[in-house]
């Protein structure tokens, strides 16, 4: 759109008109672009597969909202404090900030270094230091990584059927 406001500035500031013709094309350019990048977003989204049998109904829901699906493990723990409830001498702690390592990515970002939270209103659980975690995790209202709930992370360990099922469902 920017384009389009250019060329008609420029030509009342030098004089010379374009022609409605010449205003058509470059219109057309615009709305080729940009329905390119609303079909790339399209074709994007429909990458994740549609079988989902030997998944249980709460994976299958939590696979289906996450951004991000991925095996972590958690190398730093920051607080995140909300400066209105606190006072001096006293801060108030309303959840978490994880930088994790990823392991094995099945859905989302493609960096090795994650950072993602957890507020203390969706879960009062506190992911621990060292330990791998296979996570659930969508763009909160602030464009963050954010864990939903605590349904979200689970234990590497109390997930392994999870982790060999999700490998078949995403290998088709």
């Amino acid at each position: 759109m920017s384009v389009i406001t250019r060329a008609v500035s420029r030509s009342r500031a030098s004089g010379s008109e374009y022609s409605p013709k010449y205003v058509r094309i470059i219109l057309r350019h615009w709305l080729f672009l940009m329905a390119v990048g609303v079909w790339c977003g399209f074709v994007h989204a429909s990458d994740v597969p549609t079988k989902s049998e030997g998944l249980p109904g709460e994976i299958q829901h939590q696979l289906a909202s996450a951004e991000l699906v991925a095996q972590v493990e958690i190398v730093a723990v920051h607080r995140l404090l909300d400066r209105a409830l606190s006072e001096p001498g006293m801060a108030a702690v309303s959840g978490y900030l994880y930088s994790a390592v990823a392991r094995k990515v099945w859905k989302g970002a493609t960096r090795k270094r994650l950072n993602f939270q957890l507020n203390l209103v969706d879960c009062e659980k506190k992911l621990a230091l060292g330990v791998r975690y296979f996570i659930f995790a969508r763009r909160n209202t602030f464009g963050e990584m954010a864990l939903p709930g605590c349904d979200a992370a689970i234990v590497d360990s109390d997930a392994n059927g999870v982790l060999a099922k999700l490998d078949q469902y995403y290998q088709g």
